[in-house]
């Protein structure tokens, strides 16, 4: 059986379209979580989207958040704490370094461009049908690999399970979903979500309206898996009992007996290979059907309100400020265009190289990262210079 240890405080921030919990088991019951204190002593701790985490680094070099099915990369995470906030003026940090900060980044274009590596047919049938249910139900596509410099690879873990770990957003070359040989739907749906930017339900803030935590009932360890946080830029309105990224009424139980239930003490719904329709609604904000560009030959600011103070955003929303447009992201604001009525032009990324982060540059020097093009300016500092594609 495949062990996993849990966080000893975990507080996650990023979301509200949430997944349940997929864990490597003897049989397909993957909402039971075998218990294991082994090994704490390789865990270290972190910051990630303003939260204390404590990481395992695994050898890949990426970094697994202890009790959970979710990776990082190490520009993912901060040695000292970095408050984030939806409340945040839209340039606030925009002359930042590269490349540092923490945080998790949408897919552009709406579009998750991933390639294949090593999977039987039963899961790539299963990959498909997860594929299928995101595509039918929102506005995310999915494309098969060219040569596009942002990607995700797919690939079998090895594991005889129903299984599945997945990096948190668009990570350049570097992402991954790594499949069990048995890994059905529902768990693909679940790390997809992952990919998408999604972290799980259950920390949500205003949970406590919605469900009941049995602390008495979680395994030794894994009591820090299930605190709040109140960093977190929602993508829902509401909390989601529903939501694909919410963990199941045993997930960490160690008698049997449930560690979530709603108010009334009864057992959360079996999670199914399906989306919520709040994970509709939520993912069809952050992802909204325009791509995040706005069209050519109009204003992209028209209709556009302006930013407001001490006013808190969800991921998707966009404002205006100083002007230019910018649109909400899960840790930042990303500047999308000036406000002024576009025309027909090549792509302002086109025959810029992506950024190398051994490379030296000059002030004056333009890079491509994560979709966005930057300007080294005499100070050093890297400004967002707007999203390629317009």
């Amino acid at each position: 059986m495949k062990t996993q240890t849990v966080l000893n405080r975990f507080k996650i921030g990023v979301l509200a379209v949430a997944l349940s919990f997929a864990s490597c088991q003897k049989n397909e019951d993957f909402e039971q979580i075998p218990d294991s204190n082994e090994g704490q002593d390789q865990f270290i701790e972190k910051y990630f989207l303003g939260d204390r985490v404590l990481v395992k680094k695994e050898d890949d070099g990426t970094y697994s958040l202890q009790g959970t099915d979710a990776r990082l990369f190490e520009d993912q995470l901060t040695d000292t704490e970095i408050p984030i906030s939806n409340k945040l003026e839209p340039d606030a940090g925009i002359n930042a370094k590269l490349g540092l900060g923490g945080g998790v980044r949408k897919w552009t274009n709406n579009t998750v461009v991933y390639q294949i590596n090593g999977l039987s047919q039963s899961v790539r049938s299963e990959l498909q049908k997860s594929m299928d249910e995101w595509t039918s139900k929102t506005n995310v596509r999915f494309k098969e690999r060219t040569n596009e410099s942002n990607y995700v690879t797919i690939s079998s873990n090895g594991d005889s399970c129903n299984c599945g770990v997945a990096t948190l957003g668009m990570n350049g070359s570097r992402g991954f979903i790594r499949l069990g040989t048995r890994t059905t739907a529902v768990v693909i749906i679940h790390e997809i979500g992952h990919t998408l930017g999604y972290i799980h339900e259950q920390n949500r803030s205003d949970r406590d309206n919605h469900i009941i935590i049995n602390f008495d009932n979680i395994q030794n360890g894994a009591k820090d898996q299930f605190y709040k946080s109140n960093s977190a830029t929602l993508v829902t309105r509401d909390f989601d009992i529903k939501s694909t990224m919410m963990y199941g009424s045993y997930t960490f139980s160690k008698n049997g007996q449930p560690t979530i239930t709603d108010l009334n003490g009864n057992v959360l719904p079996r999670r199914q290979a399906a989306i919520s329709a709040l994970d509709i609604e939520g993912t069809n904000k952050a992802y909204p059907s325009d791509g995040g560009n706005p069209p050519v030959g109009t204003n992209p600011c028209k209709g556009v309100a302006e930013w407001v103070s001490g006013q808190s955003y969800s991921v998707g929303d966009k404002v205006t400020y100083r002007g230019f447009l910018y649109e909400r992201d899960f840790a930042r604001w990303n500047r999308i265009a000036e406000c002024k009525e576009t025309t027909p032009s090549a792509d302002i990324c086109d025959g810029v190289s992506e950024y190398g982060r051994n490379n030296n540059y000059a002030a004056g020097a333009k890079v491509v990262y994560n979709g966005f093009l930057y300007t080294l300016g005499t100070n050093g500092r890297w400004s967002n210079s707007g999203r390629c594609g317009s």
